[in-house]
């Protein structure tokens, strides 16, 4: 079904229901942060970073950054990177294009100039193709090219208890 939409139509109408649904799922969560000490730390002092989080984690990390001068995401430059590419743009996000297979050195250059410029980094270690939760050296070289620091980051969600609230199950 994506094919059949993915044409110019979709490329424009898929950001937009993806950014709002992002935005509506967000607009009901209750956030809880574990080990975020030394994060919120370097977002109080200003300090410039680079976030990392797995490819298969990445919808909601759109609202996990918070702060700073603003974020740059490196996104492939595949069909499905496009989509991504123009979703978080609506959601005040920047990207650059690459990855390990296609445009990988135009992807550097990118994070490098976003990092120049004094933006934030975001990449997925492990990107598109895996191995799936296994971290490559991309990142690492692009913290030792920029002098960030890394910062790990996960979201994950549980459905509402409601026995909690008094609601028998």
């Amino acid at each position: 079904m994506l094919k059949k939409i993915s044409g110019a139509a979709g490329a424009a109408l898929i950001p937009v229901i993806a950014s709002g649904l992002i935005r509506l799922i967000a607009a009901t969560m209750r956030i809880s942060c574990v080990h975020f000490d030394e994060y919120r730390s370097a977002l109080k002092q200003g300090r410039q970073h680079i976030l990392t989080f797995w490819h298969g984690r990445l919808m909601m990390m759109p609202h996990a950054y918070r702060g700073g001068k603003g974020i740059t995401i490196l996104v492939s430059q595949s069909r499905d990177g496009e989509l991504v590419s123009r979703t978080v743009r609506r959601l005040g996000i920047e990207s650059v294009r690459g990855s390990s297979t296609r445009g990988w050195l135009g992807g550097i250059k990118g994070l490098l100039k976003a990092a120049q410029s004094g933006r934030d980094l975001a990449i997925t270690p492990d990107g598109p193709k895996g191995p799936r939760y296994k971290a490559q050296m991309g990142v690492i070289q692009i913290a030792r090219a920029t002098g960030l620091p890394v910062f790990p980051l996960a979201f994950g969600a549980s459905k509402k208890k409601h026995s909690a609230a008094g609601i028998p199950l």
